[in-house]
């Protein structure tokens, strides 16, 4: 393997676009070749192209971490004389030469690690060009110990990874020295010092004292050893790092940036409190502090005016964001931990009456400062410091993941568990703790409340505001929203209601009203909502009350989102206009009349999608109101206020400019309203309106229809392929009332069902938009599951209503020219519904409907033409499954219905052919095929209906014997031959699995019928023959006595049906071990 073809195809790689993958596949194949060592060294010493370097020294790494080096000394040894070559750089090369030549540091024995590592420190120390390698190396070290992709024995990592702590001091020492360099060499040092202070939770000590505190996986109380030693704050290059980070605003970014990793590092060392943790902490807060004192003055007009994304002072203040952010679990710690030991023996720890001071007050203004500043990156800093506050107060603090937890648990036998606090603690502990801790977190958490409400308050003219984006800040309110609910654990949903009503008592003295400030207050009170009891403040009954009159504007973003959040106040408070009946017709009218019609008449802002939102959620807070407050709305004003609020909602929904999916949530809105009217003959006038007002945009569509359907040439002529939505608003308002309540007892039953009544109506306009859009399949779904709806809310009225049986016609008529499954979902459904109505009728219907939708589907299946899709086929044997659990229709098709005997026979003679053509396509029809035969059998059996002695029952018996045992069926008796395609059903599904599916154990359950009751000698005698009767080589896979003890025990099992369906599994899994042998010795199968 010539070094210029590697070449060729590393400059194809890269140059020669079309054929990228070939040449990346004969790459990675090189990769594993053996002779590419030869050929990598010949890279590296001969070639100039950074490209061919790089992609050698990748190599190097590939087959270190794969374990594959011929000799570990000589390796490492080679990789030493390279990285020597390349110490000038490119940095790139290397980089990847130091990570190989940790990876095979990593394949040695342990006992070689102490000395690899001084001997790599002195090689890498001895001219000033070493030192970037130096401090490659020593970054490089941490990762790759905990690096899975070397493939090493998981003690081999750890102990990797412990043998290299113990030389931590000597690295440390290392590291200061290579700072004094220079600049670049100040930065790698820092941060690999950072990368070092991170390993040292690989020690065992340290994850001990992690796992002491918590027998379900959660941390403990820890220390790494240089925090309890008491010296680590004292290190220089700790030192170093908090004096650059304290003149943040003038130190080189980069260096403040390698700063902040190892100050990060550092105070991650330590969950405790304890004067040896005190002084590390205390130095990285004094530093932060300190910092932010010098930077935030510049940032002070960004509490207005929006932040550019990516400008210096936004880098440098997200230096110090970034640990702002990760200090809020340690500043409730020390908090808490400083009221305790100033509280008196036997009192609860308070906060001192004067209030912080020192570096605790300054983080809290710092961390407030954060959150208040226009830019949404930096500002989460804050919230995140608020929400790690939060999380300390709950017992929820999130523990770093321990990149060691899967060594050790393969080192010692340890299960590795997701942390599980709320179950580590003891509850009544936890109360007690959480009621002392809370009045001392109560002061800043009202402050963090008071900086959200700034935070969440959008830009006057935010088209117009610099620097402003939409989505980003939309995801920053949420986030606002989740620590607002969360402090109400500390201050309580009712102090911070009454926080925000004197806000916006002060924001309604001033004119003109700022739209931003209401639209916080509204997003403020929205986040406490569920936290709050309904209807005992003072302050949302004023804001609802308020809402039709604020000065709403019509031009802007602003005009949507003061419309977004009127929507939003009005759905979260939807349960309590539901208990009042003023405000609740205040709003109906403000939504029905002013703010619902005005929103579509909003001119469309840059990004389309805040239109959207906006009518939106006005839809959905206009049906909320409805759906909740809807028994009121039907008592209010004497029982008129209804018919205004239905036909005002109707003539939205009949509103064109609104989305199609807006107008069916207030279909649904106008449907719970009228579904509890007590006066049926008012439901039945007001429907009957709605449902011709929805007619009324149908004439254009109609109009256009051939005189006859087109059926299967029909196609769809919409751009997105989806029905006119005219057509789906239509079926949805002929469906929009069905969960009516039953009629009361005592109460003179109506002769007649309302929604049947307008159905029946207006049949024939449904009949004409089905029968001519049959090719849409999501409109029919829609028509199949609003007569599923319908006739299951007026089941008692549904069989004698003249539309039921042309209902079930007309779906028919559809399914034969677009056949779909849920056609026989609906089938399926309304078998459910009237099977058990006792009407011979009803039956006779039923039986007929079940014949006319499974009789095309098993001559398909019978004839061998797989034309249907298989969830029409399975859709179609559920259906009937489901029709033969009934007793009375299974008696009136065997008795009576010839296509139950065609089915019958094609079902006995297909379900063994789909499995040996495909079981995963067709297991589910299968399965449902298995259940029908099953079903006759059941009905064949004494045992089924013991102690019934109706003579209806005795004629099923006596039918569904003769029909399994004596009947000539087309293709012979069906006994014997159920007999056979049961063990054609084992064998064809040895191959995939006994396991898999359920083929198996369907196969079994019908095998276990069979052996039962008055087939039992008969599938007795022919289990034996059929089984031997299998192709070779599963037909002699049993010995006869093998077989004999097959079936006595499956006759002792069939009692029990988990211990036979475990037999015949196990029969199924001995064919597919026979299969496999006879693969492999060549013999057919």
């Amino acid at each position: 393997m010539a070094a210029a073809q590697v070449i060729g195809h590393i400059h194809g790689l890269h140059r020669d676009f079309a054929n990228i993958q070939a040449h990346s596949s004969w790459l990675q194949q090189f990769q594993q070749a053996p002779e590419a060592w030869a050929v990598v060294h010949e890279l590296l010493t001969s070639s100039s192209e950074e490209l061919v370097q790089y992609f050698a020294s990748h190599t190097l790494v590939t087959k270190l971490q794969a374990g594959n080096v011929p000799n570990v000394l000589a390796c490492r040894q080679e990789l030493m004389k390279y990285l020597k070559h390349f110490w000038r750089g490119p940095h790139a090369v290397r980089r990847q030469l130091v990570i190989a030549l940790t990876d095979c540091a990593l394949l040695q024995p342990p006992t070689e690690d102490g000395a690899w590592l001084a001997d790599s420190v002195q090689q890498l120390s001895d001219t000033i060009d070493a030192l970037p390698s130096l401090l490659e190396l020593l970054a490089t070290i941490p990762e790759e110990a905990a690096n899975r992709k070397v493939v090493v024995p998981a003690q081999r990592r750890l102990a990797f990874a412990t043998g290299m702590l113990q030389h931590t001091g000597t690295v440390l020492e290392a590291l200061w020295k290579a700072s004094q360099t220079n600049e670049a060499c100040a930065v790698a040092a820092l941060r690999a010092c950072a990368k070092w202070l991170h390993l040292q939770h690989a020690s065992p000590a340290l994850r001990a004292q992690k796992r002491a505190a918590s027998g379900s996986g959660g941390s403990g109380p820890f220390s790494a050893d240089l925090v309890r030693q008491g010296t680590a704050h004292e290190h220089p290059l700790l030192k170093q790092a908090a004096q650059t980070l304290s003149i943040v605003h003038t130190a080189p970014l980069e260096l403040c940036r390698a700063c902040a990793d190892l100050l990060s590092e550092a105070q991650m060392l330590t969950n405790e409190a304890t004067p040896q943790a005190r002084a590390l902490q205390m130095l990285v807060m004094q530093a932060v502090v300190e910092g932010s004192r010098q930077l935030l003055p510049l940032t002070q007009k960004h509490l207005e005016a929006w932040m550019p994304q990516d400008s210096e002072l936004t880098a440098r203040t997200a230096v110090l964001g970034r640990l702002i952010g990760e200090l809020g679990g340690l500043f409730c710690r020390i908090l808490t931990a400083d009221a305790r030991a100033a509280a008196l023996p036997g009192e609860p720890p308070v906060q001192p009456p004067s209030g912080l001071s020192g570096p605790l007050s300054d983080l809290t203004d710092v961390a407030l400062h954060f959150c208040a500043l226009r830019h949404t990156d930096l500002a989460k800093c804050g919230l995140d410091f608020w929400y790690a506050v939060l999380a300390q107060y709950l017992g929820a603090a999130a523990e770093e993941e321990d990149p060691y937890d899967e060594e050790a648990a393969g080192a010692g036998g340890r299960t590795t568990a997701a942390p599980d606090w709320s179950a580590s603690r003891d509850p009544q502990l936890e109360t007690q703790r959480r009621s002392q801790e809370r009045h001392i977190l109560e002061p800043h958490i009202q402050k963090m409340v008071k900086a959200h409400w700034r935070a969440v308050r959008y830009p006057s003219e935010p088209e117009h505001e610099e620097h402003f984006e939409w989505d980003e800040f939309v995801r920053f309110r949420e986030m606002c929203s989740i620590n607002v609910t969360e402090a109400c654990l500390i201050v309580t949903p009712r102090w911070i209601i009454d926080h925000i009503g004197s806000i916006l008592e002060e924001i309604c003295s001033r004119q003109p009203i700022a739209w931003q400030d209401i639209d916080a207050c509204v997003f403020m009170l929205t986040g406490v909502a569920s936290r709050a009891p309904a209807g005992q403040d003072t302050v949302i009954p004023k804001l609802i009350e308020l809402l039709p009159h604020l000065p709403y504007h019509t031009v802007g973003f602003k005009a949507l989102l003061l419309r977004s959040a009127a929507s939003r106040l009005i759905l979260f408070t939807s349960g309590y206009l539901a208990l009042n009946p003023e405000p609740c017709k205040q709003i109906l009218r403000f939504l029905t009349t002013q703010h619902l019609p005005a929103i579509p008449a909003l001119p469309q802002v840059p990004d389309p999608d805040v239109n959207k939102y906006c009518e939106a959620l006005a839809c959905d807070a206009m049906k909320m109101v409805m759906t909740a407050a809807r028994k009121g709305i039907v008592q209010a004003d004497g029982g008129t206020l209804w018919r205004e609020v239905v036909s005002a909602v109707i003539s939205l929904v009949a509103d064109p400019r609104f989305n199609v999916d807006c107008r069916a949530q207030l279909v649904f809105g106008i449907g719970q309203v009228l579904s509890v009217l007590d006066n049926w003959s008012e439901l039945e006038q007001m429907l009957d309106l709605f449902v011709s007002r929805m007619e009324e945009p149908l004439a254009p569509v109609l109009a256009q229809l051939p005189p006859e359907p087109l059926g299967a040439r029909a196609s769809k002529a919409t751009r997105d392929g989806k029905a006119p939505l005219e057509l789906k608003l239509y079926i949805a308002a002929v469906s929009s009332v069905y969960n009516m309540p039953p009629v009361a007892d005592g109460v003179n039953r109506p002769d007649h069902h309302p929604v049947l009544a307008v159905v029946e109506k207006h049949f024939l306009t449904i009949e004409k938009v089905c029968i001519h859009h049959t090719h849409y399949e999501e409109l029919m779904e829609q028509v199949c599951l609003a007569f599923s709806y319908i006739l299951g809310f007026a089941r008692e009225y549904a069989p004698t209503s003249p539309v039921f049986v042309p209902m079930m016609k007309l779906m028919a008529r559809c399914c034969e020219q677009h056949p779909q499954p849920f056609y026989m979902g609906l089938i399926r459904s309304v078998i459910g519904f009237f099977a058990a109505a006792g009407s011979e009728q009803l039956d006779l219907i039923l039986v007929d409907l079940t014949g006319l939708f499974v009789t095309p589907v098993a001559h398909h299946l019978g004839s061998g033409a797989s034309t249907l899709p298989p969830p029409i086929n399975a859709a179609a044997y559920e259906m009937l499954a489901e029709a033969l659990r009934h007793w009375n229709l299974a008696l009136l098709a065997i008795r009576s219905a010839q296509w139950l005997t065609n089915v019958f026979d094609a079902t006995i003679e297909v379900v063994a052919r789909l499995v040996e053509e495909n079981q995963a396509v067709h297991e589910r029809t299968v399965c449902a095929m298995l259940r029908f035969v099953r079903n006759i059998l059941l009905w064949g059996d004494p045992e089924t209906c013991k102690g019934d002695s109706a003579p209806e029952v005795v004629d099923l018996q006596k039918q569904a014997q003769a029909l399994v045992a004596e009947r000539p069926l087309p293709r012979g008796v069906a006994l014997q031959r159920i007999i056979v395609t049961l063990a054609r059903l084992m064998a064809a599904a040895a191959p995939n699995g006994a396991s898999k599916g359920e083929v198996v154990p369907s196969t079994a359950e019908v095998l276990r019928t069979v052996l039962t009751g008055p087939f039992e000698y008969a599938a007795g005698a022919g289990l034996p023959a059929a089984l031997r009767a299998l192709p070779a080589p599963l037909g002699e896979a049993l010995s006869e006595p093998d077989l004999q003890r097959l079936l006595q025990q499956l006759k002792m099992e069939k009692g029990d049906n988990r211990r036979f369906t475990r037999t015949v599994v196990g029969l199924v899994d001995q064919f597919a071990v026979c299969i496999k042998k006879a693969q492999f010795s060549g013999c057919p199968s």
